[in-house]
């Protein structure tokens, strides 16, 4: 009791002093509701942020890496979207910041404050994610009707050859050889458009595949054949 006395005589001390300013509920009220308002603004930014990281992984293929081995994990990591995920992770540290601000969360430590969030993130992301907006905007930046955001999308169909990924349909089947062809056309006259033949990994049965599939290839280009070490047959989404 004697402990809260002092500090009340201490803050009225100071307040006489005039080290301590009063302020109007009005004050604060605006305060909470600014806060409150930046805090949801930005925790919406970072599920979309994350939920795109999901989307751009699944969109573009990249997902598929991880099932090739020490190369393909290697190439997973330099294709994975930094950027968003770094905006994500910014996004939060932000938001606790915020929530701090507004609530009597300093009993808690910082690192346990982190952790919710980051849960509250993935949930909310990935419910972001199951539904059709990315595919939608993405639709848009395709057509050069999304502003802002168009270069975000467009670079999930970025060609990656410069990193040894190839995708297209096969074309033709050479069993006697184990060979097969590849072709890809997605009309707009870019770079990673064109024909290849694939020589797939020791091991793999060329005879589960058929013309007309899509494929996702690794590997790495010599003089016009693509020694792959690994493939995937896809959908046509």
């Amino acid at each position: 009791m004697s402990q809260e006395t002092d500090i009340q005589k201490n803050v009225l001390e100071k307040i006489h002093r005039g080290e301590v300013s009063m302020r109007s509920k009005v004050y604060f009220m605006l305060r909470i509701i600014l806060i409150g308002t930046a805090s949801v603004l930005i925790l919406v930014g970072s599920l979309f942020a994350l939920s795109f990281v999901f989307f751009s992984i699944h969109a573009s293929g990249v997902q598929f890496l991880l099932e090739f081995g020490e190369r393909g994990l290697l190439k997973f990591s330099i294709l994975f979207p930094w950027t968003s995920f770094f905006i994500f992770i910014l996004f939060l540290v932000i938001l606790e910041f915020l929530i701090r601000k507004i609530t009597p969360m300093y009993r808690f430590s910082l690192l346990r404050i982190f952790l919710w969030i980051l849960a509250i993130g993935i949930v909310g992301s990935t419910l972001v994610d199951l539904t059709p907006l990315h595919s939608f905007l993405l639709s848009e930046a395709d057509k050069d009707q999304l502003p802002i955001l168009g270069p975000w999308y467009e670079q999930i169909h970025d060609s990656h050859q410069n990193q040894g990924i190839y995708r297209g349909v096969i074309t033709s089947l050479n069993d006697t050889g184990f060979t097969f062809v590849i072709s890809y056309n997605d009309t707009d006259l870019d770079s990673d458009e064109g024909t290849w033949t694939i020589v797939p990994p020791s091991g793999f049965n060329i005879h589960a595949l058929s013309v007309g599939e899509n494929v996702y290839v690794a590997g790495h280009l010599q003089n016009g054949v693509v020694y792959a070490y690994g493939i995937r047959v896809v959908s046509d989404d």
